[in-house]
């Protein structure tokens, strides 16, 4: 059988008879090396059994793509449904801002008097309370004459006053006079604060609190601050950036002082926890600390104390 009928007979579809013979029709064509694979046979390759790599390479693009490809045509774009969503919602945004925009200036200027009047209103209560407690201190000194005149007519009169007394000064219900120390604090010069709502180099409500109890641990027999009696009921807390004492609101430097021996106070707080913690500041943190032995020292009576428990004089 010729070579090009056995070609002609596997290009077909059909089994080659017995007398064919394969690898004789291979290697005698010319200018073809054996299981070479040309474009002259599209046919012949397909049907032959192939590797899985060579049906990749011949067969990139499955046919159903292919189909698809076709029944779309050339022209057909893709739908724009999901980009138009984007655009709208993209302009709804923008109006949301510039209406935002518009409504903050519009009532800007409301704003502003509103803080003013609150302003406004909060100095006027505080002046306010500040004649109430000068009111109500004048009022304790009055009562506290009569209650003294009253007492010094009596032998044991004498000596309740004298317990009275005493017990005042302990109690911060009545004014104190006597020497002490002096304490003025106050924050790091403004270029060693770590910034507006950084704690480092400013006094916090634990710098007083520590202080104070320094204070008392050294023998002070009684102390204020900016003015403000403390007493054993007496509250130093934080509020935002300010400091409070019993909810009054304290301004910068806070200034300490406290009625005691004034040959040993002072050095007594040195070595106190209280004192090693304010040069600890100071040294570190470059916190502001003065501290001076005063002659004489006039402290406020507490006008927030409130009798809470008495019993008559010989009682059970």
């Amino acid at each position: 059988m010729a070579r090009g009928e056995s070609v002609t007979t596997a290009a077909d579809g059909k089994k080659p008879t017995a007398g064919s013979d394969r690898s004789t029709s291979s290697t005698g064509s010319t200018g073809a090396r054996s299981g070479a694979w040309t474009d002259s046979y599209p046919e012949f390759r397909r049907n032959d059994s192939m590797s899985l790599m060579r049906e990749l390479v011949t067969h990139a693009l499955d046919d159903g793509y292919a189909a698809a490809a076709a029944r779309r045509g050339p022209n057909r774009s893709r739908p724009r449904r999901g980009m138009g969503a984007t655009v709208v919602v993209l302009v709804v945004f923008g109006l949301m801002l510039a209406v935002a925009a518009v409504q903050t200036r519009h009532f800007a200027p409301e704003v502003e008097k509103e803080k003013a009047d609150l302003i406004v209103r909060i100095r006027a209560e505080a002046a306010r309370n500040d004649r109430l407690r000068a009111r109500a201190g004048s009022l304790q000194e009055e009562v506290s004459g009569l209650q003294g005149d009253i007492l010094a007519s009596t032998t044991s009169g004498k000596n309740l006053s004298a317990r009275l007394g005493a017990l005042d000064v302990i109690a911060g219900t009545g004014k104190v006079r006597g020497p002490g120390l002096r304490l003025t604090i106050d924050d790091a010069p403004d270029d060693q604060v770590s910034g507006p709502d950084g704690a480092e180099g400013r006094i916090l409500d634990i710098d007083l609190q520590q202080t104070v109890n320094g204070l008392w641990a050294a023998g002070a027999e009684a102390i204020a601050v900016n003015g403000e009696r403390l007493t054993a009921l007496t509250a130093i807390r934080g509020a935002n950036k300010s400091i409070t004492v019993d909810y009054r609101p304290l301004a910068r430097p806070y200034v300490v002082e406290a009625i005691g021996d004034p040959a040993t106070l002072e050095a007594r707080f040195t070595e106190s926890p209280g004192g090693e913690w304010l040069l600890n500041l100071k040294a570190v943190q470059h916190i502001r600390l003065d501290s001076q032995t005063v002659d004489e020292l006039n402290l406020p009576a507490d006008s927030g104390t409130t009798l809470r428990y008495a019993r008559t004089e010989g009682a059970q």
